[in-house]
C-alpha cells in the first residue's frame, strides 16, 4: 500500500475526517483524539502495512516509526481538512471512552492525568525537530572548540578558527531556539487550548522578558514584587499562555462584537501579565525548583547510583502513559541553568535496556513472526526510538518489559556516578551522543553497554519463555502468528478436540477468507453453526478474548492452540452480539460456556456464519484429521492432532 492509501484507511476506520477532533504526530506515532466512537474500527488499521501497533486509549495512538509517520502525517494533512498537529477541541469531557476493557476502565479513572501528559506532549513534541538541530549544531560548534583547544590532547586545529565568522554564525544558529524557546512554548499552548496564538507568544515573551531582570523589584497593588526574567521557567509559559487563552475567551463572550478587536486583546494582555507577574511566576518558579531539586538533589546528588538505578528503571513505564513528556520543561530548565541536563542520559539508558531485551528475545525466540518484528524494531530502537520495542514487543509480551526495565538501572546507576549531561534534548540511544556535554561521550557510551548487557542478561535468563509469544499477536487473532508448544506431553499424546459449535461441517478451503482458506492461521475446519452457543472443545486455559466477542483462543493442558472464530469479518460488528462467558487467562473445562450469540442479528447484518476452529500451533503436530460428519453436534469430535513420533 501506498502512504497515501494507509492514510486514507486510518481516516476512513476512524469515522472520517469529520469524526477526528484533532490529529497530532511525534517521532513514532499518530495521537488522534475522536468526537465518537461509534463508526470507530481499529482492527483494519492494525492490520495496516506499516502500522507497529494501535493503542487503544482515551487518546488512540496509532504506532508506525520514525520517518513513516511523519509521511503518513503529511498525507492526511494534504488530502484531508484535518489540521494536522492542532486539537480543535475545547471540551475533552465530550470525548467517548471505550468501554467494557480493562484499559478503558483504567483510561476513565486517569483522565485527567491523561490529559494533562496528551497537553503537554502536543506543546513540546512539534518542537523537538528544532531541537535536535540546534543541539546538535550547538555539538559540531563545542567539537570543533575542543579540537582547536591547543591545552586539550586532540587539539589539532588552529585555534584561530574560534574567532572566523563562519564559526561565530555556526553557535549563534545553534542558539536561535534556545533564546526563543518561551515564544515557540507560548504559541504551542495557545493553539492546544483553542487561543489567539500571538497572544500565547506574548505570554512566553513576559516570562522570559530581559526587563524583569532590570527591575529587580517592583512595587504593585501595594506589594513589593521580587521578579526576574526566566523565574517559573518553561512551566511558567504553558500556565501563563494558558490563563490568557481563558481571559481571552471569557472577554470575548462578553464583550460587543465592534469592540472584540480592540478589547479583547488589550485586556488579556494586561490582566495576564499582572497575573502572571504576581502569582504565576512565582508559584511555577517554586515549582520547578521543587521538580529540579528531588529529581537532581535527592534522586541523583544523594541517592546516587540507587537514585540513577531507580530513575533509569521506572522512566519507559512513564513512557507507556505519555507522562514522560512532563519532563522535557525540566530537561530544558536545566539546560537553561546549568548548560545541560544530567538526567537524561539517565532515563535514556531506559532505552538500552529495551534494546539489550529485545537482543535475548531475538536470540531464543523460534517464531519467525517474532524474530522478523524484533529484528524490524531493533535498529530504530539502538538510534534511539525505543516505542517499536515497547508497544511491538517487549511490553505485549509482558515479563521482558519488566527486565528490560530492571537491567536498564544498571546503566543509569553507572551515569549517576560520572555526571553526564546533554546539552538538548531528543531521541536517545546513539543519537544521542554528539548532544553529551563536556566531552563525556565515552562514559555514556559505557553506560549505554551497560544497560544493554543487563537487559539482555535479565531477560535471556528469566524475562522470556516461548510460550509468552501468543501473548504479542493477542490483539488480533486472525493474523496471529502463535507459538510452537514446548509441552513434552504434546508431541507424545494424541489430542481429541470437540466441536465447540453445532452445526453444518466445512473445509477451510470452502471459506471466502484468503487468510482461513490457505491455513495460513493453522489447519482445521469450519462450522456453519446453528446454535448461538459457542463451548469449550478442551480443557485449558483461554489465552485471547477479543473484546467484540467474536474471537476466543485457548491453550489445552498439553500444549495445543485452538482459535475459534465465530463468523466471516464479524469484528465489524458494532452492536453487541456477542456476550462472553469468560475472559483472558481463566480455565475453563471442556464444553464449557464461552460465549453466546445472537445468530438471527449477525446474519440479518449480511454476515456469514461459517466459523473457523483451527488449530494455531499446527506445525507441532505429524496429523491433524478432521471429523468426515456432515453434520455436528457441539461436544462431538471434532479435530485429532497427533504425532508419529
Amino acid at each position: 500500500m501506498t502512504n497515501q492509501e494507509i492514510a486514507q484507511s486510518i481516516v476512513k476506520h476512524l469515522g472520517g475526517e469529520n469524526n477526528i477532533a484533532g490529529l497530532t504526530n511525534c517521532i513514532t506515532r499518530l495521537r488522534i483524539n475522536l468526537k465518537s466512537r461509534n463508526d470507530v474500527d481499529l482492527e483494519p488499521i492494525k492490520q495496516l502495512d506499516g502500522v507497529l501497533s494501535v493503542i487503544d486509549n482515551e487518546t488512540i495512538q496509532i504506532v508506525l516509526g520514525p520517518g513513516k509517520v511523519t509521511k503518513i502525517a503529511n498525507e492526511i494533512h494534504e488530502n484531508t481538512t484535518i489540521d494536522v498537529g492542532v486539537d480543535d477541541s475545547e471540551d475533552d469531557e465530550e470525548f467517548d471512552i471505550a468501554e467494557d476493557t480493562k484499559a478503558a476502565y483504567k483510561a476513565k479513572q486517569t483522565s485527567r492525568f491523561q490529559k494533562l501528559f496528551r497537553h503537554i506532549g502536543n506543546i513540546f513534541v512539534p518542537i523537538v525537530p528544532g531541537l535536535v538541530a540546534s543541539g546538535l549544531l550547538l555539538g559540531i560548534a563545542n567539537l570543533i572548540m575542543n579540537l582547536a583547544d591547543p591545552d586539550a590532547t586532540a587539539g589539532f586545529l588552529d585555534p584561530a578558527i574560534l574567532d572566523s565568522n563562519w564559526y561565530q554564525l555556526l553557535k549563534a544558529i545553534g542558539n536561535l531556539l534556545f533564546g526563543s524557546l518561551g515564544v515557540f512554548v507560548g504559541i504551542n499552548t495557545a493553539r492546544e487550548f483553542g487561543g489567539t496564538m500571538v497572544l500565547g507568544g506574548i505570554a512566553g515573551l513576559l516570562i522570559y522578558a530581559p526587563v524583569l531582570g532590570d527591575i529587580e523589584s517592583l512595587g504593585l497593588f501595594g506589594l513589593n514584587l521580587q521578579i526576574s526574567s526566566g523565574l517559573g521557567g518553561l512551566l511558567g509559559v504553558i500556565v501563563a499562555a494558558y490563563l490568557f487563552v481563558k481571559i481571552e475567551k471569557f472577554v470575548r463572550n462578553h464583550v460587543a462584537d465592534s469592540l472584540d478587536l480592540v478589547l479583547t486583546p488589550l485586556v488579556t494582555v494586561l490582566v495576564g501579565s499582572a497575573v502572571t507577574i504576581i502569582i504565576i511566576q512565582p508559584v511555577a518558579g517554586l515549582l520547578m525548583d521543587g521538580i529540579t531539586w528531588f529529581l537532581v538533589d535527592v534522586m541523583l546528588e544523594a541517592g546516587g547510583i540507587i537514585g540513577g538505578y531507580v530513575l533509569s528503571a521506572t522512566f519507559l513505564p512513564l513512557v507507556t502513559v505519555g507522562m514522560h513528556q512532563g519532563l522535557i520543561p525540566v530537561h530544558l530548565e536545566l539546560i537553561d541553568q546549568f548548560g545541560s541536563t544530567t538526567l537524561l542520559p539517565i532515563l535514556a539508558m531506559a532505552g538500552g535496556g529495551q534494546v539489550g531485551a529485545a537482543f535475548a528475545i531475538y536470540l531464543k525466540a523460534k517464531d519467525k513472526r517474532l524474530k522478523n518484528t524484533v529484528a524490524s524494531a531493533l535498529p530504530v530502537g539502538i538510534l534511539g526510538i525505543g516505542e517499536p520495542l515497547i508497544y511491538g514487543v517487549s511490553l505485549p509480551l509482558g515479563r521482558p518489559f519488566i527486565t528490560a526495565c530492571l537491567g536498564s538501572g544498571f546503566g543509569g546507576a553507572f551515569l549517576s556516578l560520572s555526571s553526564v549531561g546533554a546539552i538538548t534534548v531528543g531521541p536517545s540511544g546513539l543519537v544521542l551522543i554528539p548532544l553529551i556535554a563536556d566531552n563525556k561521550y565515552l562514559l555514556y557510551i559505557i553506560g549505554l553497554l551497560i544497560s544493554y548487557i543487563g537487559g539482555f542478561i535479565l531477560t535471556y535468563f528469566f524475562g522470556f519463555k516461548e510460550e509468552m509469544v501468543h501473548k504479542l499477536y493477542g490483539d488480533s487473532p486472525e493474523s496471529s502468528s502463535k507459538p510452537k508448544a514446548t509441552n513434552e506431553s504434546s508431541q507424545r499424546e494424541t489430542m481429541d478436540i470437540s466441536s465447540p459449535l453445532s452445526g453444518d461441517v466445512h473445509q477451510l478451503s470452502e471459506l471466502n477468507d484468503d487468510v482461513f482458506a490457505t491455513e495460513l492461521v493453522g489447519k482445521g475446519i469450519a462450522i456453519d453453526s446453528s446454535e448461538g452457543t459457542l463451548y469449550a472443545p478442551l480443557n485449558g486455559t483461554i489465552t485471547t478474548v477479543y473484546p467484540t466477542g467474536h474471537a476466543i483462543g485457548m491453550t489445552s493442558d498439553s500444549g495445543v492452540e485452538v482459535l475459534m472464530h465465530i463468523g466471516l469479518d464479524t469484528v465489524e460488528i458494532k452492536e453487541k452480539l456477542f456476550e462472553l462467558h469468560v475472559e483472558t487467562d481463566e480455565t475453563v473445562q471442556k464444553g464449557q460456556r464461552l460465549c453466546e450469540f445472537d445468530i438471527d442479528a449477525i446474519k440479518a447484518k449480511g454476515y456469514h456464519l461459517s466459523s473457523p476452529i483451527v488449530v494455531t500451533n499446527s506445525n507441532d503436530y505429524d496429523t491433524i484429521e478432521s471429523t468426515y460428519q456432515q453434520q455436528i453436534k457441539a461436544g462431538d469430535p471434532l479435530l485429532t492432532v497427533s504425532n508419529n513420533s
